[in-house]
């Protein structure tokens, strides 16, 4: 699911990204007497706690990944971000591509002993549709007939697209058609969810690890809503819990990187993501991974602010920013410098070959050019009435995350002469913020979970709830639509939709893409068998466990 993201630092991730902030993790394998079996326990962190594990709620990369493994939707990502059966047992598509059939397993089970059901499908997503849900994440649901209409609250959520069929058959009816529906699918957000479960707990449902119920791998312990550690346990419940060897990942929140690493080489910890110096002294280490992170580091604008909306200010901004210096010598981590709203590997022209972000450029847009930059702040300032101007910019608190907002700083007031001020907070608090539009601008990143343009652009449509700097484009928004609509399952002219909507973006300086975002992390050799997406390297621990 894509979402909001803290430095890994997110997200990612980015999720997400998205803000910036993801999860770091790491893991402990506790081997014991040779005579004795090894511990399956893993010891991971977290730059942030988890602030819900409602479907309906989330909006952050920690949340999302913890749901990710204590939930169970249809399908699951494997490494290559290809849709593998997980409650689904058989999936039919007709009527080019707007009817789904999908079948489910019949011996799932909650962890309160109800089955798993297609109606607990059904229920999920209109409960996540209904305008009084408030969900971030209803775009999600946007090819589903009616769907739309009624996260707008143009209609009654009875009238969405998905029927069940007895218990264990679910009929999902389009508008428009994906060819990454499935993929889709996968996400958090189509998780099902218990109603009884939900009516028992009411608001409190998913705000702390007494009032959820869970059908996934694990469960949830030690977590009241604000805990900054918690634990995860196997669930003997999970359909499939003799594939899963963990007994148990215990998560602590660790803000800063210095700290983590020095518990990894104190070895209370077996695995640690690296900053950009961790990442130098161990550039020769044979237990360095390098993994994707699928998030985009970027600044917002609110453009509902009279100085953040002047296009020219952030276009100036954004000329002001030597990207690469930012990925080389304050990231450090294989980060590239973003030249559009999008990454790498998401969609290349199926003509030329070129990757979608080399098409999607647009010069002078997401460049370095001080000298163009110092000539458009400007022409900012004659607009704005102004001799001087000063900004602030809020953003995560977590190192790598002020790190990167105090280069901005330094590198826009001394090309500038712009006072940029810099407004670090927890990342539940800088959510929070900007939700309610309390920004100028905003340091953030958008973690993916599917390799497609759509994935970040569609986040600056003008009805999008996570649209926060409500930018408003008729073009952008009639791109989107296309590429969406009639040119959905025609690969050539969605392709061109999709460049249409990144051009126009960038164009408008809708928002100021910095950087693609890596991660490197080292890890102890005797954990095995976690999976990580090549796309967005997020770690799947179903099936890992710890050897001798």
């Amino acid at each position: 699911m894509m979402r909001l993201t803290q430095h890994k630092k997110a997200l990612a991730l980015c999720g997400g990204i998205i803000l910036i902030g993801a999860g770091i993790f790491a893991i402990t394998g506790h081997s014991q007497s040779t005579k004795k079996a090894v511990a399956q326990h893993l010891n991971l962190y977290e730059t942030a706690t988890i602030s819900s594990l409602d479907v309906a709620k989330i909006t952050d990369s920690v949340s999302g990944n913890t749901l990710s493994q204590v939930g169970e939707g249809l399908y699951r990502l494997n490494a290559d971000s290809q849709a593998q059966n997980a409650l689904a047992t058989k999936t039919t598509v007709t009527d080019s591509g707007h009817h789904y059939t999908i079948n489910l397993r019949h011996n799932a089970k909650w962890s309160n002993g109800d089955p798993v059901t297609a109606q607990d499908f059904v229920y999920s997503w209109k409960r996540t549709l209904n305008p009084k849900s408030k969900s971030e994440f209803t775009y999600q649901f946007a090819n589903i007939k009616n769907a739309s209409a009624i996260a707008a609250g143009k209609k009654s959520p009875a009238t969405l697209g998905v029927t069940a069929v007895g218990k264990y058959q679910l009929k999902i009816t389009l508008s428009q058609p994906a060819a990454y529906f499935k993929q889709m699918l996968a996400s958090t957000t189509y998780y099902p969810l218990n109603q009884r479960a939900v009516k028992q707990y009411g608001r409190k449902y998913g705000s702390s690890a007494a009032t959820t119920v869970y059908n996934g791998p694990f469960v949830l312990k030690n977590w009241n809503g604000t805990s900054d550690s918690w634990t995860l346990k196997k669930n003997p419940t999970y359909v499939d819990a003799k594939s899963v060897k963990l007994s148990s990942i215990k998560y602590q929140v660790i803000k800063t990187s210095s700290t983590a690493y020095n518990l990894y080489q104190s070895k209370r910890l077996d695995a640690v993501t690296l900053d950009g110096e961790q990442t130098t002294q161990n550039k020769n280490n044979p237990n360095l991974k390098s993994l994707a992170a699928g998030r985009i580091g970027f600044i917002q604008y609110n453009e509902d602010n009279k100085i953040a909306a002047n296009k020219n200010l952030r276009l100036a901004i954004s000329l002001a920013i030597n990207r690469q210096q930012l990925a080389d010598h304050v990231l450090k981590n294989g980060s590239q410098p973003a030249k559009t709203f999008a990454i790498h590997h998401m969609m290349t022209n199926a003509k030329t070959g070129k990757d979608f972000t080399t098409d999607a450029y647009v010069k002078n847009t997401a460049d370095y050019n001080p000298t163009l930059a110092k000539q458009t702040y400007q022409k900012a300032l004659k607009q704005l009435g102004k001799k001087q101007l000063s900004v602030t910019i809020t953003c995560g608190d977590d190192d790598t995350t002020k790190n990167v907002a105090e280069f901005i700083q330094s590198t826009v007031s001394s090309k500038l002469g712009l006072k940029v001020n810099v407004s670090a907070m927890p990342f539940p608090s800088m959510l929070s913020n900007v939700s309610k539009g309390n920004f100028e601008l905003n340091l953030t990143g958008w973690s993916m979970d599917n390799a497609d343009p759509i994935q970040s652009l569609q986040i600056l449509a003008s009805t999008n709830n996570s649209n926060m700097g409500h930018y408003d484009s008729k073009t952008y928004d009639q791109a989107l639509a296309k590429s969406e609509g009639k040119d959905a399952l025609r690969p050539t002219a969605r392709y061109q939709d999709l460049l249409t909507a990144a051009k126009t973006a960038l164009t408008d300086q809708a928002v100021t893409p910095l950087y693609e975002a890596r991660t490197n992390t080292l890890v102890n050799p005797k954990v095995k068998g976690v999976v990580y997406n090549k796309f967005n390297g997020s770690p799947d621990y179903q099936h890992a466990y710890v050897t001798d």
